[in-house]
């Protein structure tokens, strides 16, 4: 007699597993352990007052248990319990597509969950760095009130690695005036306001704490008159 072997590969929980569905023609009882050499053996388990098909997805662990996929679940079963491989090609193959659909699913559980503890720890973190805004807001605030002192204040943003306080005060200013220029010869009018509109500079020399490297401003020339000869 021909002995018929049927083989069909099926993903695992892990894309990179592969699973060897096999129907064997004779059923000798064997324990569990001896037929889960290869995941995805299909199998027979022996109970003593019932059978199941099953589906080995990993070899026997340290504990002495063998996951399979019993009626669409993954479970652990003793390793030594009674079981024998599947003869019949329709019923290996019918475990085949349970296998395959079940692996489907667990995948993109899996990938489900991977995004969901993504989105949780990225709340985790944003929240972390609020946290420390409002500690950062509330030492300044003490400071403005005159709770801590300005060393006191320092010390304590740097010791927790937060952003040194840095207070400034934004100056928006306006200048309108006046001035005569004395042309040489041969400038008009437009050569004058050329070099006012590029050359005109404002002097903060003498005012405190002036940041040059924030200095910003535009030079409008209204008018250019011809006074005099």
């Amino acid at each position: 007699m021909t002995n018929t072997t049927q083989q069909c590969a099926v993903a695992s929980g892990r894309p990179s597993a592969q699973l060897a569905l096999t129907a064997h023609p004779h059923r000798h009882p064997e324990p569990l352990a001896a037929l889960a050499v290869s995941p995805g053996q299909a199998v027979t388990i022996l109970h003593t007052d019932r059978r199941e098909n099953a589906v080995v997805l990993a070899q026997p662990a340290e504990t002495g248990a063998v996951r399979v996929l019993l009626d669409g679940h993954a479970r652990s079963l003793r390793a030594d319990i009674a079981a024998v491989p599947v003869t019949d090609p329709a019923t290996a193959l019918e475990l085949a597509q349970q296998a395959v659909a079940w692996a489907s699913a667990a995948q993109y559980t899996a990938a489900d969950r991977a995004r969901a503890l993504a989105e949780e720890l990225d709340e985790q973190r944003r929240r972390h760095v609020r946290q420390l805004a409002e500690i950062r807001s509330y030492a300044i605030d003490r400071h403005r009130d005159g709770d801590i002192c300005r060393d006191g204040l320092d010390k304590f943003l740097a010791h927790f690695d937060l952003d040194p306080y840095d207070p400034r005060h934004r100056v928006v200013f306006t200048i309108s005036g006046s001035f005569d220029v004395t042309p040489e010869d041969g400038r008009d009018a437009g050569d004058t306001e050329y070099d006012v509109r590029e050359y005109l500079r404002i002097d903060t020399d003498q005012v405190d704490g002036v940041d040059d490297d924030t200095l910003t401003f535009d030079v409008t020339v209204d008018d250019v008159q011809a006074r005099g000869e």
